[in-house]
């Protein structure tokens, strides 16, 4: 049955047609059937509640820190976290409740796709991971019809996600060598490591700068130019005609909860410029150690977790969360 047909849309549904046969690659994994039907109209919300994520540019560039959330949000709940793809049988991520702390995700032990059910992870609720038994389509079929877990019965709807769902082509994986890994990790944190966790674009996006800038600074907009780090900080060239801040803090990024990170503008000499964040929710400043590349590096690496640069999960793969997106 086409389970999308039987549903009453809410809103002008747009077919989009990702590129199948790269998003598996880059995955690693071959998806179920059901799912590239169920997405042929990009990201949808079914019964007004369950949010079914397309493999967008968003979604995929945000599937390591959908693990990472699940992951941490467990162990705030006390939960051991279960093992996440790609190890082996691990959860893989595929949509969550709207407005909830539910993760819905695919039980992948079964060598067949096609044969995966359906997990509620709810680290809020007394049964925090459910294995429901079900495969996708089914699993939405009952929880319009019926209940699964906390979810369901819900409306006969689907609804076009409230964002542009835009088709990525993923480029390839690099494979690293073992000794490229253990630099990556624990070399030098200079350019050098930098471009192992996170190869530069072909073609960076920069802009002509101020001449009276930090020389890492510099390299960096050199090699990647202006673009969103890790799905989390954006970092924008800095024009030349920069004139300097009243207050001695020069912001050079932001996140996306809107903490900002810039230098304090002490002297002369723009390399000894200390670098600081100003969280959103902390009064102050919180001072960070090194240039701007060494405190990138550290971040990526998870070595570093202050407010407005948050950690990395103990199982969390550097490699996986690290990634630069060009503007």
């Amino acid at each position: 049955m086409d389970l999308l047909a039987q549903l009453d849309p809410v809103g002008p549904l747009t077919p989009f047609a990702p590129d199948r046969v790269a998003v598996e690659s880059w995955l690693g994994v071959r998806l179920p059937s059901e799912y590239w039907e169920l997405t042929r109209y990009g990201t949808v919300v079914i019964g007004g509640e369950i949010a079914l994520y397309a493999p967008t540019r968003e979604q995929l560039g945000a599937l390591a820190w959908s693990k990472h959330d699940l992951r941490v949000e467990l162990r705030e709940a006390g939960v051991v976290p279960p093992r996440l793809y790609p190890a082996p049988g691990g959860l893989l991520p595929w949509g969550s409740v709207v407005n909830g702390r539910t993760f819905l995700c695919w039980n992948t032990a079964d060598p067949d796709p096609d044969h995966w059910t359906v997990v509620l992870c709810a680290p809020t609720r007394p049964e925090p991971l459910l294995d429901s038994g079900l495969t996708l389509a089914a699993f939405l079929e009952t929880v319009i019809l019926d209940r699964v877990g906390h979810l369901g019965p819900l409306p006969a709807t689907v609804a076009p996600s409230w964002q542009q769902d835009v088709r990525w082509s993923p480029s390839p994986r690099r494979e690293l060598t073992g000794d490229e890994r253990e630099f990556a990790l624990r070399g030098p944190a200079g350019l050098a490591a930098l471009r192992l966790l996170v190869p530069p674009p072909e073609r960076p996006i920069a802009d002509p700068l101020g001449a009276r800038l930090p020389s890492d600074y510099r390299e960096l907009m050199a090699l990647y130019g202006r673009g969103t780090w890790s799905e989390w900080l954006g970092l924008p060239s800095l024009s030349r005609g920069l004139d300097a801040p009243a207050d001695g803090f020069l912001v050079i990024g932001t996140s996306i909860d809107a903490d900002r990170l810039g230098w304090l503008v002490t002297g002369a000499d723009p390399d000894t410029w200390p670098l600081v964040v100003r969280p959103r929710h902390v009064w102050g400043e919180v001072p960070l150690s090194g240039g701007l590349v060494a405190v990138l590096v550290g971040w990526l690496r998870g070595e570093l977790d202050v407010p407005g640069l948050p950690g990395l999960d103990p199982e969390d793969d550097p490699f996986e969360c690290a990634g630069f997106e060009p503007w």
